[in-house]
C-alpha cells in the first residue's frame, strides 16, 4: 500500500512538472516571438535601410560598405516576414522540441525514482525477513534449551526425586538470567580510568574464582574512557570462557588504547571462529549455557566506541583484543 501511494505521488509530481513546463515555455516562446514581430521592430529596420541608402548616396568612399549593411538588414527583415507568416508553426515546433527534451529527462528521473522505490521496498522486505528469521532462530534455541531441563524435571518428578527437580529448575533460572542479561545491556557511563588499575583489581578480586587458572598482568598502562563495571563484566566473561576451554593461565597485555586477553587453552574450532560473537553460538552442552557471553561483551565494547575482536587462536591458545574508542568522558 505504501509503495502504491509513493508511486502515485511520483506520477502526480511528474505530471505537474510537465504541465508547468509546457505553460512556461508556451508563454515565454510566444512572448519572444511577439517582441521580435512587433511593428516597431519592423519600422526600425526599415528606417535603418533608408538611412543606409542616403548614406551611400552621400559618401562615395563607403558605398560598398553601406550596400552590404543594407542587404544584411533587408535579409533580416525578410526573415522576420517569414517568421510572422509561420508564427504558429514555429511556436509549435519550438514547443515540441523543448517538450520532447523535457519529457525525456523527466522519464529518466521517473525511472530513477521508481528504481529507488523498488530497491527500498526490497530492502524493507529483506530486513523484515531477517528479523523474522532471527526471531525464529531464537525461538528454536529457546525451545531446545528449555526442553532438556523440563524433560528431566518431569522424569524426576515421576520418580519422586525432588532434589534433582530442584537442580533442573536452577538450570532454567540460570538460562533465564542469561537471557535477561542480554536484553538488559545498559548504556555505559564513561569515566577516564587507568586500564592497568582495572586489570590489577580484577586479578586480585578473582584470583581464586578459577582454581586451575592463573591471572597475570603485564607491564604498561593507558588512560581510557570506560565504564569500569561493564569492562569488568567483559573481562570476567573472557576468563570464564578460557577456564571452560581448559586454560591454566590468562595474560592481560596493555598497549596504548587496547587490551589483549590471552590464554593457553585449546583454541577455538575453525568452524566456529567466524561466528564466535553471534548470539547462541556455544560449544557447551544443552542447558549449560546459551552462547551469549561474547555477544554481550562485544556489544558492551561497541557501545564504548571500541570493539572486541578475536585476534588469534590455535591449539596452543587464544587471544581476544579489546579496543577503546577515542571519546569524550569525565
Amino acid at each position: 500500500m505504501t509503495g502504491n501511494r509513493s508511486l502515485a505521488l511520483v506520477v502526480l509530481s511528474v505530471a505537474g512538472a510537465i504541465a508547468l513546463f509546457w505553460l512556461v515555455v508556451h508563454q515565454v516562446s510566444a512572448l519572444w516571438l511577439d517582441v521580435a514581430l512587433r511593428p516597431e521592430v519592423r519600422e526600425a529596420l526599415q528606417r535603418s535601410m533608408d538611412d543606409q541608402k542616403r548614406l551611400r548616396a552621400l559618401d562615395d568612399g563607403h558605398r560598398e560598405e553601406y550596400r552590404q549593411q543594407f542587404e544584411s538588414t533587408r535579409r533580416l527583415l525578410q526573415r522576420l516576414d517569414v517568421i510572422r507568416m509561420s508564427r504558429e508553426q514555429v511556436l509549435r515546433r519550438f514547443e515540441i522540441a523543448l517538450g520532447t527534451l523535457f519529457a525525456f529527462v523527466t522519464a529518466l528521473a521517473a525511472a530513477w525514482m521508481w528504481t529507488r522505490l523498488r530497491r527500498a521496498q526490497e530492502r524493507e522486505r529483506r530486513d523484515y525477513l531477517e528479523r523474522v528469521s532471527v526471531l525464529q532462530e531464537n525461538a528454536r534455541r529457546h525451545a531446545h534449551e528449555l526442553k532438556g531441563p523440563l524433560t528431566a524435571a518431569r522424569l524426576e518428578l515421576e520418580r519422586g526425586e525432588l532434589e534433582s527437580v530442584a537442580e533442573e529448575l536452577e538450570r532454567l533460572a540460570r538460562l533465564s538470567r542469561q537471557q535477561a542479561s542480554f536484553a538488559a545491556i545498559g548504556t555505559p557511563v564513561l569515566r577516564r580510568e587507568s586500564l592497568r588499575a582495572i586489570v590489577e583489581e580484577l586479578c586480585a578480586t578473582f584470583a581464586d574464582a578459577w582454581p586451575d587458572m592463573t591471572l597475570r598482568c603485564s607491564t604498561g598502562d593507558a588512560a581510557v574512557c570506560v565504564d569500569r563495571d561493564m569492562l569488568r563484566q567483559v573481562l570476567v566473561n573472557l576468563c570464564s570462557n578460557s577456564a571452560l576451554a581448559g586454560a591454566t593461565s590468562i595474560t592481560f597485555t596493555i598497549a596504548r588504547q587496547q587490551l589483549d586477553v590471552s590464554d593457553d587453552g585449546g583454541g577455538i574450532a575453525e568452524s566456529l571462529r567466524a561466528h564466535v560473537f553471534d548470539p547462541y553460538v556455544t560449544t557447551r552442552r544443552s542447558g549449560e549455557g546459551m552462547g551469549l557471553g561474547l555477544a554481550i561483551s562485544r556489544k558492551i565494547m561497541i557501545d564504548h566506541g571500541g570493539d572486541l575482536q578475536l585476534a588469534a587462536t590455535s591449539p596452543s591458545g587464544t587471544t581476544f583484543r579489546i579496543t577503546f574508542g577515542v571519546v569524550e568522558c569525565n
